[in-house]
């Protein structure tokens, strides 16, 4: 009868002792809802990283996806709830790194969405040149008035666009919000020339010729627009 009842006690001792190993329902529902919230900020952030052209925070997102995918690979079931608690306060400060790296990202993206915006409201012409100014040209710029800007010179350095010639290639940007514009050009003389360019934003999408001249009485640079296939 004593040795019955020592394997009872020992039995239920055993009981015991693997039921202290599981986790309870509440312990174990928390630490899986702290795991979804966890993978839920992980997507967040890796679809945000996706929307922008900056890759400069991928090293970050892999090395939170390292500590995300050891925090995945746990088995709550196996655990007491004393090791759940001791795991917990790490998926709550990754959860925290994933929000600041967050922020970095969308600060990123609304900063490119900004610019895309405004890349948007310009419009790309293809044009050429047509010298007829009698003198070489060493620079040819667009300074667009309204927005305070000037184009790269459509030269490159050291080329010349001599008194007869032709120079194709050209992009021209005409921004949506402008009104007024000019070419600067300068000779091969370092004499600089400003031509007003009316009715800029009126040229043809599908392409345009600039034809520079010279007024021989003031000795001022004139301009006049032609089609793409026309002189």
């Amino acid at each position: 009868m004593k040795k019955k009842r020592l394997v009872l006690l020992l039995l239920l001792t055993m009981v015991t002792m693997l039921a202290g190993c599981k986790p309870s329902e509440e312990k174990l529902s928390e630490a899986e809802d702290a795991r979804n919230k966890l993978s839920t900020v992980r997507e967040a952030a890796e679809e945000r990283y996706l929307d922008i052209a900056d890759t400069s925070l991928r090293s970050e997102l892999d090395a939170l996806g390292v500590k995300y995918s050891e925090i995945l690979a746990i088995d709550f079931t196996n655990m007491s709830n004393k090791k759940i608690d001791e795991v917990l306060p790490s998926i709550t400060e990754l959860i925290a790194d994933y929000g600041v790296v967050q922020s970095k990202l969308d600060g990123t993206y609304k900063q490119e969405s900004q610019k895309n915006a405004e890349e948007a409201k310009n419009i790309l012409v293809d044009a050429y040149v047509v010298n007829k100014m009698g003198v070489d040209i060493t620079s040819i710029m667009l300074h667009d008035v309204t927005a305070g800007t000037y184009s790269d010179n459509y030269l490159s350095d050291g080329e010349i666009l001599q008194a007869g010639y032709t120079l194709m290639g050209v992009k021209i940007q005409i921004h949506a919000d402008s009104d007024t514009w000019e070419f600067v050009l300068k000779d091969s003389n370092d004499i600089s020339y400003n031509v007003l360019a009316e009715n800029l934003k009126d040229v043809s999408e599908n392409g345009v010729s600039l034809v520079f001249g010279m007024d021989s009485e003031t000795g001022s640079a004139t301009m006049s627009y032609g089609g793409y296939f026309s002189e």
